[in-house]
């Protein structure tokens, strides 16, 4: 059966616009309403597949039901004018998608909508589907032949009512629906109804008598029946007249002079997939876009032939699908989109001169690395997807520039960065709804990025690190690593018995059972119930803040602090990692965690499913945990950790002499600051004294001030004050160094890596001092921490290189990367021979003036590992 969807085009953008928080196009333009109500369309567009639209508006001024009833949506204020002013986009979207317009003087939506419902009940191959924002229209329901879509909450979660759904909410049947409102009223359109009467009653008055009429009658009676009591039947009798009037007012009229033909209502026949394209972008609708086109892709021409503007002039391309290799243009570069389901390739589009695309449709790995391996330069947006599927990611020879990478670089600040907001915002273009048309947006997307990595001096690091690294990642991904799911099943066993028990001593301290993870409940049993005193931060809502950093002050006050703390630890090994680990082992035996090369700022690599960055490690349920990572049978797990490196940086970069000096001689650096700030022979130094000084030496990366180390040190303010500046004194370096690196960033607006990353710090001038002095952290913390990524990164590249140079590559197998540690797979009988060569690579990628020390060790899993001593000889 075919559809006909009635779209109630006011109830939806009043909804949306009070749904949403207010949104602005690029020019300005308020868009929440717009956005609400087009969220809304392509939901129901993508899961009815209608064959016929229409969009029903109310029209200014007043209608047959003002005339019947003066106070009719009287009490209504004028809504915002920045809801009205979006109506004019909204039609605007309509018509790029083809769905015909109707509105009559005089009368409502709803009207309209009834009117063309009833003409629909004699076409027996149409369901009528009215589209709406509230529940007027649910009088129209009739069986399954016309029915309600509507929203339930928000814009995006929406329910249907058929005749069953009605009678099942309310307990009686659509057409009673203007009965119910003529006795219990309706608020939101001024309809009195009988006062008194609510809707439980309203609807047993209609269950039990069938209409209002009826109810009225039989409030007449000598002896009224149940439901009917003496005090309401003398109600009804009362306002017999306002109950008829009301139920007048709701009841929706079917008889509108209008005129509609259903083939005018073929919206896919109408729709303009560039139109929607060039709205879509003026509206910055970049989400949206991503839902495009799978809905007009059946929209869509048929001809090969389609035109696409790009940069505000029109372009013709044409889609070539080839059955095979030989087909594909020959060229130097390639732009290339992979179309991807459930993880499998199914169309790699590809074009040399963007106006010819030609599609290889459900490509194996092995023609989609032949695809690859054919242009010397391949240019696409998120690449490392593409190279996973191919058999050997490492194999690839050709140059890769991916645009996703590029338009991170330039502005790091961003969580993620899809082709549809990189594009707009780089060539203020939407992203077509084709692939084929996408694949064609990436050489001047290219071009685009390339001028503004090269005016920011970042073309090195993105040609000789982060391009390059992209198949090692997409490698690593691919082999995986081995886990031993035995232990896994234990430690869920174990877990679980650990936090019910840390549940029960926390119980048992608190007197009485409550949710431990609900801050609110957890924040009442400390600071009201327990009253344990202590500073900490307020939350928005006023009450005392529970996140761990504020706990973490609070240790010594109250033992249930520290169980707490160690129950938050337990309990999110076990629900993150522990619980979800099964689900991630593939039929290999191995997991394949998923790096995330654009995730921070500072450069360094997230991880995903699972997050192998923030395994908990303090615990030993922890460490077990890491034992769970495993060596096949003849090989073992090898380990080598960069020792400190982020503090040799901080001495190479701020030239600071004293700490120079410090590692060049191999000592303890915590141990020598100690000496330094106390003044004090090494031997002197106590664990408390060494324990301050590694606070404060790492403090410093962070921009750690006076009251955040005399937290973190357990001192009190004056000595915290005291100890830094003692620091600063005996390490003048650093001192200078944080000073320049202010006045760089406030003159700038940026700070930078050895290697040229940037970090646009736009805050550093803010005039509130919160922003400015978050700001200041960041452009202390980002030229060190930055600079740590940045030569792990080329670490990584070149033990890749070297592996593969050497012929080890069906031996050496490169599998995680986590902080400044390296995981490699190695044969058993080579373990230390690979070792020796592997380390001496990561300590000569760049030149310091500290030495860079790396540690090394192995094992048969990631928890336990000796070390394996340095072979200088």
């Amino acid at each position: 059966m075919k559809k006909l969807v009635l779209i109630d085009s006011h109830a939806l953008i009043h909804r949306a616009f009070h749904a949403l928080p207010m949104l602005t196009a690029p020019d300005g333009r308020p868009t929440n309403a717009v956005y609400g109500f087009v969220s809304v369309l392509l939901k129901m567009l993508a899961d009815l597949k209608p064959e016929y639209v229409v969009a029903t508006f109310d029209l200014a001024g007043p209608t047959f039901r003002h005339k019947e009833y003066e106070q009719y949506k009287a009490h209504r204020q004028r809504a915002p004018d920045e809801l009205y002013a979006q109506i004019p986009a909204v039609k605007s979207v309509l018509e790029a998608f083809g769905i015909p317009v109707l509105e009559c003087e005089g009368f409502e939506a709803d009207d309209i909508i009834g009117t063309l419902s009833e003409q629909m009940r004699d076409e027996p191959d149409v369901q009528t589907v009215i589209m709406t924002g509230d529940l007027d229209t649910l009088q129209l329901v009739q069986g399954k032949k016309t029915v309600v879509f509507t929203l339930r909450k928000g814009v995006t979660d929406t329910i249907t009512y058929d005749e069953d759904a009605v009678r099942d909410r309310y307990g009686i049947s659509p057409t009673q629906v203007p009965d119910l409102k003529g006795l219990k009223g309706d608020p939101s359109d001024n309809i009195p109804g009988v006062a008194g009467v609510g809707e439980k009653t309203a609807v047993a008055l209609v269950q039990a008598f069938g209409s209002l009429e009826g109810a009225l009658d039989a409030a007449t009676a000598e002896k009224p029946k149940k439901p009917l009591t003496p005090r309401l039947a003398q109600k009804l009798q009362e306002q017999r007249d306002i109950a008829l009037s009301s139920k007048q007012l709701a009841t929706i009229r079917r008889n509108v002079p209008i005129t509609f033909a259903l083939e005018n209502a073929d919206w896919n026949n109408h729709a303009d997939p560039t139109a929607v394209e060039r709205l879509f972008r003026d509206l910055g609708f970049y989400s949206l876009a991503k839902r495009v086109p799978g809905i007009l892709g059946a929209v869509a021409k048929a001809s090969a032939v389609q035109t696409l503007d790009l940069n505000g002039s029109e372009k013709q391309i044409k889609t070539i699908h080839v059955p095979g290799l030989d087909q594909l243009p020959d060229g130097k570069r390639a732009a290339m989109h992979a179309v991807f389901t459930n993880g499998t390739v199914t169309a790699l589009l590809v074009t040399t001169d963007g106006k010819k695309v030609f599609s290889l449709n459900e490509p194996s790995p092995e023609i989609v690395a032949a695809a690859l391996g054919r242009y010397p330069t391949i240019v696409g947006h998120d690449l490392k997807p593409l190279l996973r599927f191919t058999p050997d990611p490492l194999s690839l020879k050709s140059t890769l520039v991916d645009t996703m990478i590029a338009a991170w670089l330039v502005n790091p600040d961003r969580r993620e960065y899809p082709l549809d907001r990189v594009l707009h915002e780089a060539n203020e273009q939407l992203l077509p709804a084709d692939p084929a048309a996408q694949a064609v947006t990436l050489f001047p997307l290219e071009n685009t990025l390339r001028e503004r990595l090269k005016s920011m001096d970042l073309e090195r690091l993105a040609n000789d690190v982060e391009m390059p690294l992209i198949p090692i990642l997409a490698a690593m991904e691919k082999i995986g690593i081995r886990v031993d799911s035995y232990n896994i099943a234990d430690l869920l066993e174990i877990a679980a018995k650990e936090v019910g028990e840390l549940e029960r001593k926390i119980w048992k301290m608190a007197e009485g059972e409550f949710n431990i993870n609900s801050p609110s409940q957890l924040s009442d049993v400390l600071f009201t119930k327990l009253a344990i005193k202590g500073k900490v931060r307020r939350t928005g809502g006023g009450a005392p803040s529970t996140a761990a950093a504020e706990l973490e002050k609070l240790r010594d006050e109250h033992p249930i602090i520290d169980l707490v703390l160690q129950y938050r630890e337990m309990n999110k090994l076990k629900t993150t990692y522990i619980e979800p680990f099964p689900s991630l082992v593939g039929a290999d035996g191995r997991i394949h965690t998923t790096y995330n090369q654009t995730g921070t700022s500072t450069g360094r690599l997230s991880s995903s499913d699972p997050n192998l960055q923030n395994i908990p490690t303090r615990t030993e349920l922890g460490q077990r945990f890491r034992a769970s990572f495993i060596a096949p049978p003849a090989y073992r797990l090898l380990s080598l950790d960069y020792s400190q490196l982020e503090l040799r940086l901080v001495a190479h970069i701020a030239k600071d002499e004293t700490m120079i000096q410090a590692f060049r001689d191999g000592e303890d650096i915590h141990t020598r600051t100690a000496c330094e700030v106390f003044g004090v022979a090494p031997a002197q130094v106590t664990k408390d004294m060494r324990r301050q000084a590694k606070v404060l030496n790492f403090g410093i990366i962070y921009g750690m001030g006076t009251l955040g180390f005399a937290r973190a040190a357990g001192v009190s303010r004056d000595a915290a004050r005291k100890f830094i500046d003692e620091y600063f004194t005996r390490f003048s370096g650093v001192a200078r160094y944080l000073e320049a690196t202010k006045a760089e960033a406030l003159e700038k607006g940026y700070v930078q890596t050895l290697l040229g990353r940037r970090r646009p710090l736009p805050d550093i001038t803010s005039g509130i001092p919160q922003l400015a002095a978050a700001a200041e952290r960041m452009a202390i913390n980002h030229p060190i921490q930055g600079t740590g990524a940045d030569l792990v990164k080329v670490a990584m590249l070149a033990v890749a290189r070297h592996i593969r140079a050497a012929g080890w590559s069906d031996e050496v197998r490169l599998l995680l990367q986590v902080h400044d540690e390296l995981v490699l797979e190695v044969p058993s009988t080579r373990a230390e021979e690979f070792a020796q060569v592997i380390r001496n690579i990561m300590e000569q990628v760049y030149p310091l003036d500290v030495p860079v020390i790396v540690d090394v060790k192995v094992g048969d899993n990631w928890a336990v590992m000796e070390n394996i001593p340095r072979n200088d000889a």
